[in-house]
């Protein structure tokens, strides 16, 4: 009986180290995953992903190229899921949490806005916009990352659009307000701003870019607000 009872704690034993050291080697993967994405964002939106170098991404990630090809078949997996994973991360951060939670959107579009001068990269007035780059750099050559930017700018629109229509019911946005519109305008007046500042490192005329749209987006609240 008791040779029964060592055999299964035994057993039990060997069960939970194997667990353990399953959930360490899992743990270790996912670290260098996000290590690996991380760096492969910021070596493209440095460089821009034709001229992204594996070796400084590796470098940045403290990582052997065996683990990069664990992980990924080659740089152009690497990159979509690079692009995907913090461009989403970005967004959730700097728009859709704000957006979902939202009674009044305009001001909350306003203040997103705002944010971006505020609190965004300090990259931004240097570098610009990265979905706009790979947007210029690798939509008319690579099909998916056409398709995947296509998609994250379509979920933007949506974000926008739909806080938008809860600011129709709430009454902080006009009932004879242009949804669509108003969203496609967002989306293209930021991009373009952030664009022309990129060129022109000119803080001023940015600012200006953005108080003309933030007067338009107030002249779309009620009557009464």
């Amino acid at each position: 009986m008791s040779q029964n009872v060592t055999s299964k704690n035994a057993q039990t034993a060997a069960l939970k180290k194997s667990t353990k050291e399953v959930d360490g080697r899992l743990a270790r993967g996912g670290k260098t995953r996000a290590a690996l994405l991380e760096s492969a964002f910021d070596e493209i939106y440095e460089h821009g992903f034709q001229s992204a170098s594996l070796a400084n991404i590796l470098r940045a990630a403290d990582c052997t190229k065996g683990s990069l090809y664990h992980h990924f078949p080659d740089k152009h997996a690497l990159g979509i899921a690079a692009a995907q994973a913090k461009i989403n991360e970005h967004f959730e951060k700097m728009w859709f949490a704000s957006l979902a939670a939202t009674q009044d959107p305009l001001t909350t579009i306003i203040n997103c806005i705002q944010r971006y001068m505020d609190e965004g990269d300090a990259r931004l007035i240097r570098l610009g916009c990265p979905v706009q780059n790979l947007s210029q750099e690798m939509s008319p050559i690579d099909e998916e990352f056409r398709l995947l930017l296509a998609e994250l700018i379509a979920n933007w629109h949506n974000a926008l659009a739909s806080a938008l229509r809860r600011g129709v019911e709430n009454n902080t946005v006009s009932q004879t307000a242009n949804i669509d519109e108003i969203a496609a305008l967002v989306i293209t007046s930021h991009q373009g701003n952030i664009g022309v500042l990129k060129a022109t490192r000119d803080l001023d005329l940015a600012r200006n870019t953005m108080a003309a749209l933030f007067s338009y987006l107030n002249n779309q609240r009620p009557a009464s607000a």
